[in-house]
């Protein structure tokens, strides 16, 4: 898994096989993620440099110009 921390979430998620299941939520917790593009990844499951083997991928993100939690 490569590091995604710090990059725009769009990018990540189109980083990874096709067949992989993403999810992505608010770091802070309350807004809804419509514009991929618009936020930076703060957190990743599974961490970076663990092989992908078909488990799913979780990502925390905040809008660009904000401070992860």
């Amino acid at each position: 898994m490569p590091d995604f921390r710090g990059r725009a979430l769009n990018t990540a998620t189109r980083s990874l096989p096709s067949d992989t299941s993403v999810s992505s939520s608010d770091a802070a917790g309350h807004r809804v993620i419509l514009l991929a593009s618009n936020w930076r990844v703060c957190t990743q499951a599974p961490a970076p440099g663990t092989p992908l083997h078909g488990q799913p991928v979780r990502f925390t993100a905040v809008r660009f110009g904000e401070k992860c939690p």
